[in-house]
């Protein structure tokens, strides 16, 4: 009888998968080659590993930084558990000796998967050999894996205060791995031991919420594989949070003349984090345009002048995105007056409290973009006054609505951009 159950739960997976495929094999396709072109090009190009030839100690120090980033994000931003189950084996298996058999191979899944992972990445960095260096990287990687996803796992249940203990044990794994020494593997063994009991024997799971994800993440299959947008568009309203856990506007006591300020500096605060690590990742990928061979596979692409302007388009885009985002706040809130209500400030008081956390916010990408494309000069000073520019042009074409806004919005990404190739490209 169980068997049969888990037969009929492997068929489910892969019509669905295959309702998926039949809908959404274009864009995945697409992502495929994508993929393929660009870890071709940072393994062979960028890190120029070969056979016998393995990865340089700097290029081995930014994979690790990578790794931890990833999982950084995998173990304290990622709201999909770790170790996944269906929702029916656990309303009905919960409290039996099966649930923790199906979870305990859930557990050795990931394992495997982590040990493949590791095990891949290992190859290719070790130069497309199996010797020490190879051992060496394959041990800390699959062992920092499996940790980290006992980690994910325990701060997914964890609901007090005490699952953010878990900060300063990703934070000893991390370093572990960079120093990646034969030491940190003994250590990261006996760290995966510990972490392991603690799931198993003392962490008490929060039913409840697993419960609740997993029947979403089984619609949302269940549409995507039928094609069906009006129940995705549903599911993506009704599971949209009702309240704001963050600080409060009144907690900080705010006076008239600081309320909008205030206002402004919490909805920034509670801006999506998905939002700003793409941002993140805008910067990076232009960074990684400018500085590498990348794109060398296409013969106008690796022309330096356009490899610059990709890069400065990649950065103008970064700002440009954060600058609407900011501008949608501000008519947020001035468009509260079409509602009819009444508010104790004027249009230009609104602009003027809001531009001031979108100036702050300028002046600190522009700082970190500087570092990163090692352009710290005075001309740091004139690109933030022209994304100051750009911004308040745009917020002001938005919120009064004139007639040629778009024309003026095209002119400030323009302006942005040729002042992006100018101070940080030249």
């Amino acid at each position: 009888m169980k068997c049969q159950a888990e037969i009929l739960l492997l068929k489910n997976k892969l019509r669905l998968m295959k309702g998926t495929l039949r809908h959404a094999w274009q864009p995945l396709l697409g992502f495929l080659i994508v993929g393929v072109a660009l870890a071709y090009q940072l393994i062979f190009v960028v890190a120029k590993a070969g056979r016998g030839t393995a990865v340089s100690s700097q290029g081995i120090l930014y994979v690790l930084l990578a790794v931890v980033t990833i999982n950084l994000f995998r173990v304290f931003l990622n709201q999909t558990p770790v170790f996944r189950m269906e929702a029916a084996s656990v309303m009905l298996t919960y409290n039996t000796k099966q649930f923790y058999k199906v979870l305990c191979r859930k557990q050795g899944l990931s394992v495997l998967l982590s040990i493949f992972i590791a095990g891949v990445l290992s190859f290719i960095l070790s130069g497309f050999l199996f010797d020490a260096a190879f051992g060496k990287l394959f041990g800390l990687l699959a062992l920092y894996g499996c940790n980290c996803s006992f980690l994910s796992w325990i701060f997914y249940h964890l609901q007090s205060k005490a699952k953010w203990l878990s900060l300063p044990i990703f934070a000893v794994c991390s370093v572990l791995l960079i120093l990646h020494s034969f030491l940190s593997i003994a250590l990261l063994a006996a760290s995966l031991c510990a972490l392991w009991l603690y799931a198993q024997r003392v962490l008490r799971l929060n039913l409840p919420k697993y419960f609740e994800r997993l029947q979403f993440l089984e619609m949302s299959a269940t549409a995507l594989s039928h094609n069906d947008y009006v129940k995705m568009r549903q599911m993506a309203e009704e599971n949209r949070p009702s309240y704001v856990s963050a600080p409060m506007l009144h907690h900080w006591k705010p006076t008239k003349r600081t309320a909008l300020w205030m206002k402004s500096l919490l909805e920034i605060l509670r801006m999506q984090k998905r939002i700003l690590i793409l941002l993140a990742l805008l910067l990076f990928v232009g960074w990684l345009v400018w500085r590498t061979d990348l794109l060398a596979f296409a013969p106008l692409l690796e022309n330096p002048a356009i490899t610059k302007g990709i890069a400065g388009f990649s950065v103008a885009t970064a700002f440009g995105t954060l600058h609407q985002l900011l501008i949608q706040q501000v008519k947020a809130v001035s468009d509260k007056r079409l509602l009819g209500l009444s508010l104790p400030f004027t249009t230009e008081q609104i602009i003027l409290s809001y531009g001031v956390n979108a100036a702050a916010i300028n002046l600190l990408l522009t700082l970190a973009v500087g570092f990163l494309y090692s352009a710290f000069s005075l001309r740091l000073l004139l690109l933030w006054g022209i994304e100051g520019i750009a911004y308040f042009a745009v917020c002001c074409a938005s919120v009064y609505d004139v007639k040629f806004k778009r024309g003026i919005s095209t002119a400030a990404n323009v302006l942005l951009f040729a002042s992006v190739y100018y101070c940080l490209m030249i």
